[in-house]
């Protein structure tokens, strides 16, 4: 029997959330290069279909859905079940900033930051479970240093990025036995498009808190992804893997 090729993903089938630009579409690119399939959804048909473009070459095994996972998240799992058959791995990608400090943040602010980053993500794990136990799959979720560095980003970002690890970390308990792993993934700055309208200086601000020097791209997360989701991970669950170039160390 040949050998199989390191952190392969042949015969595998995954559900990407928020995979329409960026940290997911990055992840999107690189699972169906190492030989997945990938049901990828996002909001926006213009951002999927230019991502299906991308990705000719492995176009057969690429299946976008336009929805929200918020009001559709039965609906996203019903069709990547009904494309793939199957289902090996969750990628909780998807999310939103509401961008205000705490005296602008109304509740509806709140709730609509929580819903989408972290009640989705609960109800997606719920959906798949009984696919990902079937094929003992494995989810992934994508939080932010946001988590453990409260000084960035907005009240309820931070605080949902918080409570999407400690879902992780209480499902790498209770799913054990069932042979499903559950995993974190903690990015630093990643140049994504959420900072395009950001001035020269803000870069230049961050890069002396990044030892390494440079700010991150969606392919360093998306080779975090691929080494979590394939089988050289196979004894790696509710762990955080820091993404950041060192952000988090000083």
């Amino acid at each position: 029997m040949p050998r199989r090729s390191l952190f392969s993903l042949k015969g595998k089938a995954a559900l990407v959330t928020g995979g329409g630009t960026g940290i997911g579409a990055a992840i999107t690119r690189k699972f169906l290069e190492m030989g997945a399939q990938v049901t990828v959804c996002g909001r926006r048909q213009e951002k999927m279909d230019a991502l299906a473009k991308s990705v000719h070459r492995q176009g057969s095994r690429l299946h976008p859905i336009v929805g929200d996972i918020v009001t559709q998240a039965e609906d996203i799992v019903n069709s990547a079940l009904k494309q793939m058959d199957s289902l090996d791995i969750l990628v909780n990608n998807a999310s939103i900033s509401a961008g205000r400090s705490l005296p602008d943040l109304e509740m509806a602010d709140w709730h609509s930051v929580m819903g989408t980053n972290l009640d989705a993500a609960f109800q997606l794990c719920r959906l798949c479970l009984p696919h990902l136990v079937q094929a003992k799959g494995c989810i992934l979720h994508i939080s932010s240093v946001s988590a453990v560095a409260g000084e960035y980003d907005d009240a309820a970002y931070t605080a949902s990025k918080a409570g999407l690890e400690g879902l992780s970390r209480h499902l790498a308990v209770e799913l054990a036995g069932d042979g499903v792993r559950s995993n974190v993934i903690r990015p630093g700055l990643v140049l994504t498009e959420s900072f395009d309208e950001q001035p020269p200086e803000f870069f230049e601000s961050q890069l002396p808190l990044i030892p390494l020097g440079r700010l991150g791209q969606p392919i360093d997360i998306a080779h975090a992804a691929l080494y979590l989701c394939s089988e050289e991970a196979a004894w790696v669950t509710g762990a955080v893997l820091d993404v950041d170039g060192g952000e988090s160390r000083i």
